[in-house]
């Protein structure tokens, strides 16, 4: 975008470390599978895709088809699993593009095979088993039958049994156990129904991390992978490296005097005579107005505090004790040199998630890659 001046960095280097850290804690015998559905939680699938495989992961997950579409377009060949409920035309679409897919019940395998067999191929369905999400899935007791099922379809093969952690990142990780449990009983049902050849996961960042018992034939971190919080309650045995910054570069600087209000709704009104900075970020670039007159951005000279209502396309903050601040001068919104992701997601009472995954479409991606300095580490 011409003459932006707010951009998101991102540092497939840092991409790469949290991957490798991440497979060390699987071992030899599971696979990593990165998920970079959502655009990659932000920072971009494709870039982040080709990050993972590089640092040693075997397959991505995608939440929908034509997530998965978007990365064989970008040219990445690895295996593509897509997460979500895949239908009729996505079934066209997946088959097409060589992608596994999740089946969440009979009849939906059915869907997938079916179109797999009329273009000439077969679907790699992963049956999703419901331990306790209560969101995807047959449950437990029917999971040897519906394997089975699966398993005989002339357009299908059963590439894998899945599951899917509610609470893996908890202190007490007694429903994690429980919902372990639930998928080894599922599984040996499934072997008991004679399938076999068919990949075993359900561990996500948290459970990776946290429950080892876990992390069975394959891996599927997320969160862990940009460097950000799998648990608000559980440390990782490891540094993580966030990967994402928000900048902007302040665009002009008014005097405001004692009294007068600043932005909609007049929500602020100056103490004392007062700088007032303006940054062209809003909240649909994906800064909350839940920041408004309580974040803070940084500068090399300190913090400067949101004041007034963070606008759709811009935000003001006070400069005033910030005297060596004006034009040009870049603020971080989040990431080294202000607010980490995880004290802009406190501050708003949600997850690291939601504040890397907001950051809009239309804010440029500009990506930094330290290969030298990462080989020296």
């Amino acid at each position: 975008m011409v003459d932006r001046q707010a951009w998101a960095e991102v540092d497939l280097s840092a991409i790469r470390k949290n991957a490798r850290a991440l497979a060390a804690l699987a071992g030899d015998d599971a696979g990593l599978c990165a998920v970079v559905k959502a655009d990659g939680y932000g920072h971009g699938a494709a870039p982040v895709a080709r990050a993972c495989i590089e640092a040693g992961a075997t397959s991505l997950a995608v939440a929908f088809v034509e997530e998965g579409v978007e990365l064989r377009r970008a040219g990445i060949v690895e295996p593509v699993l897509v997460l979500g409920y895949t239908g009729e035309e996505g079934a066209r679409r997946a088959s097409g593009w060589g992608l596994s897919t999740m089946a969440v019940s009979v009849e939906n395998a059915r869907v997938l095979a079916a179109e797999a067999e009329r273009q000439g191929k077969v679907a790699r369905v992963h049956l999703k088993v419901d331990t306790g999400m209560a969101r995807l899935g047959v449950s437990p007791d029917e999971a040897g039958a519906a394997a089975a099922a699966i398993a005989s379809m002339p357009g299908a093969v059963l590439e894998g049994v899945c599951s899917h952690f509610a609470a893996a990142d908890a202190a007490d990780g007694e429903f994690a156990a429980l919902q372990l449990s639930r998928f080894t009983a599922a599984v040996d049902e499934v072997r008991k129904a004679g399938v076999r050849g068919f990949v075993r996961h359900i561990a996500n960042s948290a459970a990776l991390i946290h429950v080892p018992a876990a992390r069975l034939d394959m891996v599927r971190p997320g969160i862990a992978l940009y460097g950000l919080r799998a648990s608000t309650e559980l440390e990782p045995p490891y540094r993580p490296s966030p990967a994402m910054s928000l900048r902007a570069r302040v665009v002009q600087v008014r005097l405001v005097p004692a009294g007068e209000s600043v932005g909609y709704g007049r929500s602020f009104r100056a103490g004392r005579d007062a700088r007032i900075g303006t940054l062209p970020l809003g909240y649909a670039d994906g800064v909350s107005r839940g920041l408004s007159n309580r974040g803070s951005v940084g500068f090399p000279s300190g913090r400067a505090p949101i004041v007034g209502r963070v606008c759709m396309d811009q935000m003001m903050v006070d400069l005033t004790d910030l005297p060596k601040v004006g034009q040009g001068d870049v603020a971080t919104v989040f990431g080294p040199g202000g607010p980490s992701v995880s004290e802009v997601a406190d501050l708003l009472g949600t997850i690291d998630y939601e504040v890397v995954c907001a950051v809009s479409k239309r804010v440029p991606r500009i990506y930094s890659d330290s290969r030298m300095e990462e080989d020296l580490a």
